[in-house]
């Protein structure tokens, strides 16, 4: 299964994907206020670590490229379903956006999620809707701060806050590694 969607009527936002980060993303929109705009979020399934040497074709084509075209998919069902002043929020796991060892699929895929939010949030802006990046420590998510974050992107407050890249990792973000 390539995504799940949450149709239960108590969430204030839609919730597709099926990344380890989806529970603490449901979790947390249990406690966002109700009366947004029309939101979803996306949660894409981030492969595994595994060394360069075993990223062949075919988990290059499995692990990498069925899941943004999933992430493609979810988009194109929430765009679908925006009225103006929607808001598409990825959640995605923080580790490989910095890099880490034997994290190249995963890195491709966080990665192209992010570049593609950004291209979104500047084609979606004229519809009105927002497009911003949740990175979370998937480790140890902090269901209290995501619902934090996304009271305020998914809320009126969020309607100018766009493009952004918002790492939420009590500081294990600072000092991007280099090589």
């Amino acid at each position: 299964m390539t995504g799940m969607i949450d149709d239960r009527r108590d969430l204030v936002a839609t919730v597709l994907g099926d990344g380890a980060l989806t529970p603490a993303v449901r979790e947390a929109l249990g406690g966002v206020a109700p009366g947004i705009a029309t939101a979803c979020c996306v949660v894409p399934r981030v492969p595994g670590p595994a060394p360069l040497a075993a990223l062949d074709d075919e988990r290059l084509h499995h692990d990498v490229g069925n899941a943004l075209a999933a992430v493609l998919d979810h988009v194109q069902r929430a765009a679908a379903s925006f009225t103006a002043g929607g808001r598409l929020v990825f959640v995605l796991p923080h580790a490989p956006l910095l890099g880490t060892i034997d994290g190249a699929a995963a890195s491709a895929v966080t990665n192209g999620v992010l570049s593609m939010a950004r291209t979104l949030a500047i084609e979606l802006a004229r519809d009105g809707v927002t497009v911003n990046v949740i990175a979370v420590d998937e480790a140890g998510p902090s269901v209290r701060a995501i619902a934090a974050e996304l009271e305020v992107l998914l809320g009126d407050a969020g309607e100018d806050i766009t493009g952004q890249e918002i790492y939420l990792t009590a500081g294990t973000d600072l000092g991007r590694l280099r090589p």
